[in-house]
């Protein structure tokens, strides 16, 4: 039983030096996830941007009793902040680029 616990875990210290780091994300079902991850990301900045303004907009006018100007300016306000989110996700270079330039 000892001999062969130590057969499979010299077998599994060879099997994780000959696996790549990173291995998991090379390819184009890396690539895809990536992209998906920072679309859904994307997304969540710019509607939690607005449904956050929202937000506070309502309850401003509640407790100011104002009608919905406060709503208004903060909507803008924040969809102005998820919009600018949004931009400064997409300006980050890529992770696998020298100072933001594309790889050839």
């Amino acid at each position: 039983m000892r001999a062969r616990l130590g057969s499979l875990k010299t077998a599994l210290g060879q099997a994780d030096k000959n696996e790549k780091p990173g291995a998991s994300q090379a390819g184009p079902d890396g690539a895809l996830a990536g992209a998906m991850s920072s679309g859904f990301r994307a997304a969540t900045d710019l509607a939690g941007g607005i449904i956050a303004g929202a937000l506070i907009g309502v309850l401003a006018d509640r407790w100011l009793g104002t009608s919905p100007f406060l709503l208004i300016i903060f909507l803008v306000i924040g969809a102005m902040a998820g919009l600018r989110s949004v931009y400064r996700l997409g300006s980050r270079p890529t992770s696998g680029s020298k100072d933001g330039a594309p790889k050839d």
